[in-house]
Parts: C-alpha cells; structure tokens; sequence
C-alpha cells in the first residue's frame, strides 16, 4: 500500500492527474445523477403517479456532483480544497445572488420596450418545492462542478475553456431533469437550456475566480439562479429567451475577457 495516498501504486494513474480527474469527476456526476434521475423521467413521461421511493431518488440525483467530488477528492486528501474554501468578502456574496436576477431584468426591460408583454417579470421560489431545490441543487452540485472540476480544468485549459467544458457538462447533466409529459426536451428547449447554463458557467467561473475560489460565492451565485428561475417561463416566449441569452452572451463575453487577464497575469508572475 502506498503510505501517502493510502492506495496500490498500480491503481490508474488518472487519480494523479488532476485535469483527468476533472473529468472524471464530470463523467461521474452525469453517471450518479443520470441513475437517480431516469426513473422519474419516464414516469413523467408515462403519466403515473411516481413511488415515494422515485422521488427519494430524485432529491438525491442532485448530489451527483458532490459526491463525484467526495469521492475523487478524499483518496487524494484534498477534501480542504474542495470543500474547505468558505471565506469571502461580502461584496462578492451580494453579487452572486443578485447577478442572474440583474442579468433577466435587463432582458424583461428590453422585452417590453419592444412591446412584448412577459407572462411574469420573475420566478421566484414560491413553492416549498422550488425552495428545496434551490438548497439542494446549490450544495448538491457546486462542489462538483466548482470546488473540484473547473480548479482542475483550469490548469490545462485554462478559466474559460474550462468554464464552457463544465457548462456544457450541465447541460449532459440536466438531461432526465428535462423530460415533460412529452418525453425528453425538444431541440430547442435543449439547444436554449445548454446556451444558458454555458454561459452562465462563464459568469459563474469569474466571480468563482475573482473571490479566491470561494465555495460561499459558488452556492451563492448557483442559488441566484434559482431566486429567478427562468426556465420555468413559457416556452412561447421566444423573443425573451433570445434576449435573456444575449444579454448572458454580453456578460459572459465580459467575464471571459476578465479571467483571461486575470489567469495571463498569473501565468507571468509564475514563470519568474
């Protein structure tokens, strides 16, 4: 046994390398989350009434990630890392919770001024169900995807490839999440709900970034999501899902250019 890791030396080498093991840690979470979440989807799907058991399963697809990320991170014994980052000055909490309802409201505003009239002017948790969700989904799926994946990525690819990998992983993620009474998403509610959660990877990953790596900001910044929770708005309204993600497009636009600079300049102070 080996007296550091506490594992054979012939275990896979995949375990040391830490961009390998944000991706594994990606391809774990799908995998966890996927087994908890089918179920319920196609008992969506059929109309049925769902077992209590289905929807045990259900709440607790939403820690694939998390526990993707235990279980990665324990045998290499950087649980610290990955779940011990809490400090964060206040600002930075402040701005994650507000930044995706700002972001919505510039669209709304934008929806009306060309005459359009929104079913809602936001989603807030209103139901017990949405308040569990946003508790759940935010520490059930941020250690994964920020505390221990985009870190790893990062140092390969760099912050915003990174970002756009763990993105698009959400999207892979969310799958059985999305099925309706009429079976798996459709294109388009694939091809939107896969453009929001990208680039709202790229937001996410700059405050993640600019805050230290804190995991306060991360919960905080994933809950703001669910305090305005868009994807619960009418599938009719089109011209407002393409506002919201081009005014996302903007943003992110700016965050990407911020951590570029931010991860050159680091790179440079490195290298002396």
């Amino acid at each position: 046994m080996n007296a550091v890791s506490g594992f054979s030396p012939a275990l896979p080498s995949i375990l040391n390398d830490r961009a390998r093991g944000g991706y594994v840690c990606l391809v774990l979470a799908c995998l966890v989350t996927w087994q908890l979440s089918a179920p319920m989807a196609f008992v969506i799907w059929s109309g049925a009434t769902a077992p209590p058991l289905v929807v045990a399963f259900v709440a607790l697809s939403a820690f694939g990630p998390s526990l993707a990320a235990l279980a990665l991170a324990a045998p290499r014994r950087e649980l610290g890392e990955v779940f011990g980052r809490w400090h964060a000055h206040p600002k930075h909490i402040a701005l994650a919770l507000i930044v995706m309802p700002a972001l919505h409201l510039v669209a709304t505003l934008l929806e009306v001024a060309m005459g359009g009239q929104p079913a809602q002017w936001f989603y807030p948790p209103v139901r017990a169900e949405h308040v569990a969700a946003l508790v759940l989904f935010s520490v059930g799926e941020e250690f994964g995807w920020r505390g221990f994946a985009l870190p790893r990525l990062s140092e390969r690819h760099g912050p915003v490839a990174a970002a756009l990998i763990v993105g698009v992983t959400l999207s892979a993620w969310h799958f059985f999440m999305w099925f309706t009474a009429d079976g798996p998403p459709g294109l388009w509610a694939f091809a939107t709900g896969t453009a929001y959660l990208t680039l709202a990877s790229v937001i996410i990953a700059w405050l993640f970034e600019k805050s230290g790596r804190s995991m306060a900001v991360a919960l905080a910044m994933h809950a703001s999501g669910h305090l305005d929770n868009v994807f619960r708005a009418p599938a009719s309204e089109l011209r407002l899902t393409l506002l919201r993600l081009g005014v996302l497009a903007i943003a992110a636009f700016f965050a990407a250019r911020a951590l570029t600079r931010s991860h050159r300049a680091a790179s440079s102070e490195a290298s002396f």
